[in-house]
């Protein structure tokens, strides 16, 4: 009796998720619309952002992450504390590997939670200023790693 009760809640559970009423429509059409949009290829990025995000980058990361985003020396390795080290931004790191969508939240919330000692910039940046950061961040990657990255966000 157990077994069959412990199914049939399974099954309830399982059926709300699935059904369409109005609430789930709204949080659906929510989700589409703050999608993140991204350019197809590097030359798609607009001129004015990149270089917006370059003067931001410069004014408010590169004393971390270098002028070029080239991240520490060492930044595999841990602090004594155990945080890492500031990550190279240029492509040469594991940066492209995450989703811009993921990138922005580091950015705006800081990297405590993930182990590192990045500070969150929401307060300071808007999520515009934060878009064109990363959008200067992926203009000096090499065409391969963002066509990678492109890649791995579509999936």
């Amino acid at each position: 009796m157990k077994k069959i009760t412990y199914v049939v809640l399974a099954g309830l559970a399982l059926s709300s998720c699935s059904k369409n009423d109005g609430a789930d429509g709204q949080v659906a059409s929510h989700k589409a619309t703050n999608k993140i949009q991204v350019a197809q290829t590097q030359s798609d990025f607009d001129p004015a952002t990149v270089k917006q995000g370059e003067m931001l980058y410069k004014e408010n990361c590169a004393k971390c992450h270098g002028d070029s985003g080239e991240g520490s020396v060492n930044w595999r390795k841990r602090k004594p504390d155990g945080k890492l080290l500031p990550p190279p931004l240029n492509g040469s790191g594991h940066t492209w590997h995450h989703s811009k969508a993921l990138l922005m939240s580091i950015i705006a919330n800081g990297s405590i939670n993930q182990g590192g000692d990045m500070p969150a910039w929401g307060e300071k940046l808007s999520s515009q200023e934060i878009d064109a950061v990363l959008t200067w961040v992926q203009s000096i990657w090499p065409e391969e790693v963002y066509k990678n990255w492109l890649e791995i966000n579509q999936r």
